[in-house]
């Protein structure tokens, strides 16, 4: 499977660019902070990564006719309370959906941009989706709080949206992700594809009102994975496709660089 197919897999399997801390206390919670007042659209824009912000990264921004086809399914969470994993898998739709059988008021995004990173080395398989959004009023503290508990939460191991089932969800450590922002949540989920796995590690940084989305994302091609052993013995290259083990990790180059424009 060449680089190029799985880059193209990435943004066709997913819409778009959270999670929690293993300490149990919050992530990088700063609980005392004031919400600062959140981004116009010109704001995010111009706080929107471009090329050259990142070394060894691309930036592009995505084909919204591609991911719009792509985004989560437009359906009812089970268990509702799991909906926001999801959701941040869109940035177009983060907090739009359902929490323990009521809308949440969290999901009320008031602009957005994206853009898609992918590694200048053709042996990095990782893409990596950028989402900016702004909420209005403390919609985006609760959007957190709602993303923090679901991946917390046992149910949300694995749950369906619609007739998609995404598996692997469990939380990831959040020290230090935070950065200069107010609060952070991080977490890994992924979702069968045909014969494939599409596997993500999310993490979402609250800067006052704004949330700063990051998502990693491979494929698990096992076929690919056979074919570079079959090299090895012949003595050839293979193209590295990512293993069983070899999850995608959002680089921390990336949220700094992000970080440091909001």
């Amino acid at each position: 499977m060449s680089r190029v197919v799985a880059a193209v897999s990435v943004v066709v399997a997913l819409g778009a660019s959270a999670a929690c801390s293993s300490d149990g206390g919050g992530g990088d919670a700063r609980k005392d902070a004031k919400p600062r007042a959140s981004a116009g659209p010109s704001k995010l824009e111009k706080a929107a990564l471009t090329s050259g912000d990142v070394k060894g990264y691309d930036v592009e921004e995505p084909d919204e006719s591609a991911s719009s086809a792509a985004a989560p399914p437009a359906a009812k969470p089970s268990p509702a309370e799991c909906g926001p994993l999801a959701a941040m898998l869109d940035v177009r739709a983060a907090g739009q959906t359902s929490t323990a059988g009521k809308t949440s008021t969290a999901g009320k995004t008031k602009d957005h941009v994206r853009r898609v990173l992918t590694a200048t080395d053709d042996k990095d398989f990782t893409t990596t989706r950028v989402g900016l959004s702004s909420y209005a009023g403390s919609d985006a503290e609760q959007t957190m709080a709602d993303l923090r508990a679901a991946a917390r939460s046992k149910k949300c191991a694995a749950f369906r949206v619609g007739e998609q089932r995404y598996i692997g969800v469990r939380p990831l450590p959040t020290q230090g992700k935070a950065g200069k922002g107010d609060e952070a949540v991080s977490y890994k989920i992924a979702h069968r594809k045909g014969e494939y796995v599409m596997r993500e590690s999310v993490t979402v940084v609250r800067t006052g009102a704004t949330l700063a989305v990051f998502d990693a994302s491979n494929l698990y091609d096992p076929e690919g994975v056979q074919s570079d052993k079959d090299a090895e013995k012949d003595g050839t290259d293979g193209i590295g496709t990512p293993t069983a083990d070899q999850d995608p990790k959002v680089a921390p180059e990336i949220v700094t660089a992000q970080l440091d424009k909001i």
